[in-house]
């Protein structure tokens, strides 16, 4: 797994963004209970989705040498824990508490921004004694949210701007054997004289929105074709791609 530095004090790691200094680690949109959305779509899937987000959770704490021996002091998931919308419902209830057991013993804090998706995430903070629900963090230079609405940081001692929501992946073609694959990604750029750095999602079942074919949604997101493009593999490898403006003219 490559650990990329976007910063001094900013490592990309697989799908997660690490900041050493602090020792936190922050991840984006996991949707937890989509396979149950899913079906009542009439969409039939395997319920993989949750044992494959935490393995590669696991994983990417593994890669940084932590432990319940040598927690992190904060993982922050960036909005969209769970999947539909409105009151939790019986699976997602299950599905959260579980990562949230899972993922406890690496963390001493696990803030929970709320996303769109998300509601009313109350019961998760009364019932985990290391869980805070908050709307926004400020992290050493970082101002954390998810990224469906644009809120103003707290402080002007903000560099970087960090963001969920959109989902961005990429669909590349093989010039040889014609197959498009897509990839999740990160994306840099700027946004009102700030970084801005927008997070893949997490979920492990959905790739994301194509970004050479999909309008974006967040309000931090224009001219995203001056962003950078950072696409990653299935297993953990971050490349560099330059901005996506290079990569739609050579469609």
């Amino acid at each position: 797994m490559r650990i990329l530095v976007l910063a001094p004090q900013l490592h990309l790691v697989d799908l997660a963004l690490f900041v050493p200094k602090a020792r936190v680690l922050v991840i984006a949109d996991l949707h937890l209970g989509i396979e149950e959305a899913l079906r009542h779509e009439g969409i039939l899937v395997p319920r993989h989705h949750l044992l494959q987000t935490q393995q590669r959770l696991a994983r990417i704490l593994q890669a940084l040498h932590v432990s319940p021996q040598d927690p992190l002091s904060r993982l922050i998931i960036n909005g969209d824990l769970r999947h539909r919308f409105g009151p939790l419902s019986k699976t997602e209830t299950q599905e959260t508490r579980q990562f949230l057991r899972f993922a406890s013993p690496f963390a001493r804090q696990i803030l929970l921004i709320t996303g769109n998706h998300d509601g009313d995430l109350s019961r998760l903070q009364r019932e985990f004694p290391n869980v805070v629900v908050t709307q926004a963090h400020r992290e050493e230079n970082c101002w954390i949210l998810h990224g469906d609405e644009a809120l103003t940081p707290t402080t002007k001692s903000v560099d970087w701007i960090v963001i969920g929501h959109e989902h961005p992946a990429l669909a590349l073609k093989d010039p040889v054997t014609q197959r498009v694959e897509v990839y999740k990604c990160f994306l840099v750029g700027r946004y009102a004289r700030k970084n801005l750095l927008v997070l893949p999602a997490f979920n492990q079942l959905v790739r994301g929105s194509d970004l050479t074919k999909e309008v974006p949604l967040s309000p931090y997101l224009k001219e995203i074709e001056d962003f950078s493009v950072y696409p990653v593999s299935d297993d953990g490898v971050i490349y560099e791609f330059g901005p996506l403006r290079r990569l739609l003219a050579a469609l």
